[in-house]
């Protein structure tokens, strides 16, 4: 905790044991904390918050560039590995292609520990949900509740932007690192990327480099949905109707029988610290409704504990069958990243270790234009603290990635890699047609992102080009590998299983090269340190294939979608088939959105918020 600050109300779960409570918020994580704090503004609604991860307020929880270091020890975070994927490997060995997985451990889950990244996507995003036939989820329908929840402080006002909610967000203009910020800029627009200056303004084309909004508040800390929507104070004046239970997991969802089919009357809870748990176990009732919100890997997880899946995977546990829904688990989609140009796995000091997402195409650059100048330079490192203690400026208020770059590869030139249009010229960039929607994003990242380039001791620092994959065709899964709620679930990512994923990173990874050209035709000193043998198809497969890796941009796991089109849940989140329960999390999303993936998974749990409202008079 801060010193003295407001400690946090937290409640054990002996005192809410057998108690009734309207809401049961299963998870306080991105969207959990959304949800649990615009329900209880009713305080006549009596909630309760249920999250297996700790209430984290330390300084290095708030400092944005300490804060991303989700592999430290004492990170706020969940790390396993992947089921074994045998498309990452060009010799048929699959047994080292497993991929690591991460979620968010904490209040605020993984909006605690991610690169602060405030995008909310273009608005052919919503459109082609709407016309899929997703009713009440085209642009005009959510863009309200994008602006409902934030407070920008680098934009002036306007309708499609915020002013009075609690989330804060902000530019970095002042970035000190130019390689990966206007150096790059000048490159990318070269290529026929136009630049803008705001990638959430929804006239904004759909093919643009922009400087990034970041959520980091006034004073240059991080601002997770935590410490937006439950501080403290906030906490302790609702603390007659809202009640917080950190560190505790809910193993399953109570559903019963009734005259009106299967409902959700309670949850089953167990404390998630071993020592605490022993064979103590705790049950809640639900008088209205039980909403899911613990992410796109564990949210399908609780499913199938509670009975609710494929029938024939909860028959192989021996776990009774309450509902067969095919479509739990079956669809999780996540962004595929290639780090190209890369920034460095070890950066700041020894004490923060980070295996960074990404694969290296990595570049050398002036040390001094790098965040690995922190680590070289004792005088450095101090002078960027006390710009951030007393001006809230500097390096350690840049999470890594502030710059991005969004392009479509059918509109990349196969050899000269330039942006070019057909002859509906500007219409290509149009973003309310869901046919324009960008399906590369390049991450200009001011340092090395890979492991297997080590910069101890090297009189440079490096420079990632970050290449994701943002709309990748192969779907995986999530099932269980026990019937153990403490386990992490088996979870297939699906990875590089399409030819068309295989396209778009060579074009992915070939516009990160062709950027680093311009670079160097612009004076910059930038020299290889990992590239690919050449631009030929199979070298950039080998490559794509030894380096690919997950951006932890998980989702659609529980899609929102018919049931017999592979559906979990219906347009207003309720799951089907099952009364009083929802879901309000990235795993609903019908597909994934083309951006990062922070502010529509508050936005969920904004229209999440307002169906209950408007269904219980709230």
């Amino acid at each position: 905790m801060w010193p003295f600050s407001t400690p946090f109300p937290e409640r054990n779960l002996e005192s809410v044991t057998d108690q009734e409570f309207d809401f049961i918020v299963v998870g306080g994580g991105t969207a959990g904390c959304v949800l649990a704090s615009r329900l209880s503004e009713n305080l006549t609604a009596r909630v309760l918050l249920i999250e297996r991860g700790p209430v984290m307020n330390s300084w290095k929880s708030k400092v944005p560039l300490l804060a991303v270091d989700y592999s430290r020890m004492d990170a706020p975070s969940y790390q396993w590995s992947s089921l074994p994927a045998p498309a990452l490997q060009s010799n048929g060995d699959s047994s080292k292609a497993s991929l690591s997985l991460m979620s968010g451990k904490a209040l605020g889950g993984t909006s605690k520990i991610n690169a602060n990244l405030y995008t909310r996507s273009i608005p052919a995003e919503y459109e082609a949900w709407s016309r899929a036939g997703r009713k009440g989820w085209g642009w005009d329908d959510v863009e309200p509740y994008f602006a409902k929840s934030e407070t920008t402080l680098s934009h002036q006002k306007s309708p499609h932007r915020g002013s009075n909610g609690p989330w804060m967000n902000r530019r970095l203009d002042d970035c000190r690192f130019r390689c990966s910020t206007t150096v790059t800029s000048d490159a990318a627009t070269e290529l026929g990327i136009p630049f803008v200056k705001e990638a959430n303004d929804p006239a904004s084309p759909s093919v643009c480099c922009t400087q990034l909004d970041l959520t980091i508040d006034k004073s240059g800390y991080k601002h997770s949905t935590f410490d937006a929507f439950l501080p403290a104070d906030l906490a302790l004046d609702r603390i007659g109707n809202l009640i917080i239970c950190p560190e505790a997991l809910v193993t399953s969802v109570d559903i019963q029988d009734t005259p009106n089919g299967p409902r959700a009357v309670g949850v089953f809870i167990e404390y998630e610290n071993p020592e605490s748990r022993g064979s103590k176990r705790f049950y809640a009732f639900a008088k209205r409704e039980v909403i899911l919100c613990t992410g796109a890997i564990a949210t399908p997880k609780t499913l199938l504990l509670s009975g609710v899946g494929p029938a024939e995977h909860l028959n192989s546990f021996k776990i009774p069958v309450v509902k067969d829904l095919p479509g739990v688990g079956t669809g999780l989609v996540r962004h595929t990243t290639l780090c190209s140009a890369v920034l460095s796995s070890h950066f700041v000091i020894s004490a923060l270790q980070q295996d960074h997402i990404g694969t290296p195409v990595v570049f050398a650059t002036p040390k001094t234009d790098s965040i690995h100048i922190l680590q070289a330079s004792i005088l450095v490192l101090i002078i960027e603290f006390i710009k951030l203690i007393f001006l809230g400026i500097g390096a350690f208020l840049s999470p890594i990635p502030s710059f991005g770059i969004f392009a479509r590869s059918r509109l990349l030139d196969e050899d000269s890699i330039t942006v070019t249009k057909s002859p509906n010229g500007a219409e290509e960039f149009n973003p309310r047609e869901p046919e324009n929607l960008p399906d590369i994003e390049i991450m200009p990242l001011p340092g090395n992102a890979w492991e297997t380039v080590d910069l101890k001791g090297k009189q440079y620092g490096a420079m990632t080009y970050l290449c994701v994959a943002l709309r990748p065709e192969a779907a995986g899964t999530v099932r269980l590998q026990s019937v153990d709620p403490h386990e992490q679930p088996a979870c297939d990512l699906g990875f590089l299983q399409s030819p068309k994923d295989f396209f778009v990173l060579r074009k992915a990874v070939k516009l990160a090269l062709a950027l680093s050209r311009v670079v160097r035709r612009q004076g910059y000193p930038l020299r290889n340190l990992n590239v690919p043998k050449s631009e030929g198809d199979q070298d950039l497969d080998d490559f794509i294939r030894a380096n690919v890796k997950s951006t932890f941009h998980y989702s659609s796991s529980c899609r929102m979608a018919p049931e017999d089109e592979g559906g979990v849940v219906d347009d207003m989140l309720r799951v089907h088939g099952i009364s009083g329960l929802r879901i309000a999390d990235a795993s609903v999303f019908p597909t994934i959105p083309a951006t990062h993936l922070q502010a529509p998974t508050v936005m969920v749990g904004e229209r999440c918020a307002d169906f209950l409202a408007k269904e219980y008079n709230l």
